[in-house]
């Protein structure tokens, strides 16, 4: 059995209104996503293009559970990373969609990609496709596919499953994951539950694929299906005004991830005690474009007119913009500015230009409203002012 029986990650949502420094938040299990078994087969035929490693194709299954009467589960994203070795994954599927696909059937080529095929020669079939789904692996040390619910109805229970093709180092007789599972429920207004995302480690055997029927890749012209392309990273960084703008972050965030972006966002990370502003100098290092969500707390800490003490977030997130902008005036162009229904241009901080360079007004919480925001990210090159980690 690969992996164990019973390796799952639990859906947990915290009580906000409940923290208290000497008791912590209140945690309320609602479901979990579960690992059911893997299928590993070795890959005959592809050493000769990759000498000195092993290939073995796995398929991955996964299962969305959720309690009855449990708030509806708007996104849930499963992700892979590999940990301590030198692998990587090379090819995943299913490798991304914008709303519904058919079944597709897949095989091997020598150079490790999925090749789309009509004929029974197939070794790898994905079901159709009855939502949105985007896929993350560029780096190939991780893997993530992020489900996403049509409309507002829910993403649906049930089974799921993957296939990756995995390289390791020949000889290699165990590889070790770190499962992570992410998500975002759909909560009545007024609610303070909000959603922490949770991780656990498990291992599969690479013997065991021996025993498995061999998979043998093949030469083909055809044009191969291999890990997703880059998505941007998005860092959103927000002063915590009150319960009804952070909502609005969050549907802001979920939007982008909704269209393919990769965002990242202070609430809900998981993780020992947190050393805030080196979170946020990594992060930001990191991202490749910065959206900075208008507000009046936010124009007031970044002109330098805020009196309290309180704001630390927002205060050391904006403190590490600052001065990287200051060291790096070109960077501006990956500052992007946004004003979410209920604020105004007004609230953008003076260092970030308002009223000299592009920001973008979303009047309503959806795709279109989004679009000149997407058309910019899309269109502009990669940032290469300071060496990625």
């Amino acid at each position: 059995m690969q992996p164990e029986e019973g390796t799952d990650v639990e859906l947990v949502l915290v009580d906000v209104g409940g923290r208290r420094i000497d008791t912590g938040p209140a945690e309320v299990v609602f479901g979990s996503v579960r690992l059911g078994r893997w299928h590993v087969h070795p890959v005959a035929g592809a050493n000769r293009a990759f000498p000195g490693t092993s290939a073995h194709l796995v398929k991955i299954n996964y299962d969305l559970r959720v309690d009855p009467g449990a708030p509806a589960v708007r996104w849930f994203e499963i992700g892979f990373v590999l940990a301590d070795s030198d692998a990587a994954v090379v090819a995943a599927l299913p490798h991304g969609a914008t709303g519904p696909r058919p079944a597709t059937s897949y095989r091997l080529s020598r150079n490790l990609e999925f090749v789309p095929v009509e004929n029974g020669a197939a070794e790898v079939h994905v079901p159709p496709v009855e939502g949105p789904v985007h896929v993350y692996g560029a780096s190939g040390d991780a893997i993530r596919w992020l489900h996403v619910a049509p409309g507002r109805a829910g993403v649906l229970p049930g089974s799921y499953s993957a296939w990756i093709v995995l390289l390791t180092p020949a000889g290699q007789t165990e590889q070790k994951f770190r499962l992570a599972a992410r998500f975002e429920t759909e909560f009545v207004d007024g609610e303070d539950f909000r959603p922490v995302p949770k991780s656990t480690e498990f291992g599969i055997s690479l013997i065991g694929s021996g025993r498995s029927a061999a998979v043998e890749a093949e030469e083909c012209d055809e044009p191969g299906v291999g890990l997703p392309g880059s998505s941007p990273r998005v860092f959103i960084c927000y002063a915590h005004e009150d319960e009804t703008h952070k909502k609005k972050v969050r549907d802001f965030a979920d939007l982008l991830r909704e269209n393919g972006l990769d965002p990242r966002i202070d609430e809900g990370q998981e993780g020992p005690r947190t050393e805030w502003d080196h979170w946020a100098l990594r992060e930001i290092r990191e991202a490749d474009f910065i959206a900075v969500i208008a507000s009046p707390t936010c124009r007031a800490v970044g002109d330098g007119t805020y009196r309290g003490d309180d704001r630390a977030g927002i205060r050391s997130e904006l403190g590490v913009i600052r001065n990287l902008l200051q060291k790096h005036p070109r960077w501006a162009s990956y500052l992007l500015p946004v004003v979410l229904p209920g604020c105004s241009v007004e609230d953008i901080p003076m260092f970030l230009h308002p009223e000299t360079m592009d920001h973008y007004v979303v009047e309503a919480l959806t795709k279109t409203e989004i679009e000149y925001l997407l058309k910019t990210i899309r269109m502009t090159p990669p940032w290469q002012g300071w060496d990625r980690p």
